[in-house]
């Protein structure tokens, strides 16, 4: 009688022995958890950033679409006319910008000699209204980008290099429109046909010598 309740609190202590163990090892299984943290960069950061790298624009950061003498100067492509409005006060916001840094430019007038329009949409391969400008052979852009560059202080680094005019007069042959009237038919474009040894009649042909509105570069400042 006394080996069988031995026996039979044996068995019941192997028992909770055992339920205890499986109890413990159910819980004491630890689960792994990967935590991803995001870093949210805040937004003024970013904008300073990208404000910082605007300012480091460099011409190398312009398409280079190089005018014919354009390689180391500053070429303006303009209109005079007065037509389009808007056209026309960008033209001078432009003219603006370059005369008050006081740098050398050569303004191309679209409207007073075609072959400079003509020249203009071979460059940029398209119908393209003025104002343009070009600095060491790279496309700034019209006035919007021009105007926006100003205000970040990147044209001033563009224009860096480019030589500054001598006096604020303009130039005494043309006073700054860069073209004079033909010294040949003086602004009709036509001269009188006149061929050696023969009687022409006062036959008339065009000019060679000047454009379309009988004018030609000015031979001081061109």
């Amino acid at each position: 009688m006394f080996s069988f309740d031995l026996a039979n609190d044996v068995f019941q202590e192997n028992i909770e022995n055992i339920s205890t163990c499986e109890y413990e090892t159910h819980h004491s299984c630890t689960t792994t958890t990967t935590t991803t943290t995001t870093i949210t960069v805040p937004l003024s950061d970013q904008t300073q950033r990208s404000d910082t790298m605007e300012e480091n624009k460099g011409l190398f950061d312009f398409e280079y679409k190089c005018p014919p003498g354009g390689k180391n100067a500053v070429i303006f492509y303009t209109t005079s006319l007065r037509g389009i409005r808007k056209t026309f006060e960008d033209c001078n916001t432009i003219r603006f910008l370059l005369e008050s840094f006081r740098v050398v430019y050569y303004e191309r007038d679209v409207s007073i000699h075609i072959e400079y329009r003509d020249e203009l949409w071979r460059i940029l391969g398209g119908r393209i209204v003025p104002p343009r400008l070009f600095i060491k052979g790279r496309h700034i852009g019209g006035a919007d980008e021009v105007v926006g560059l100003h205000e970040q202080g990147i044209l001033k680094k563009l224009l860096h290099g480019i030589p500054l005019i001598s006096s604020n007069l303009p130039c005494k042959g043309c006073c700054g429109i860069r073209f004079v009237l033909c010294l040949s038919c003086h602004g009709c474009c036509k001269i009188t046909y006149q061929d050696q040894g023969k009687d022409t009649n006062g036959y008339r042909i065009r000019c060679p010598k000047c454009n379309e509105n009988g004018l030609i570069k000015c031979p001081v400042c061109s």
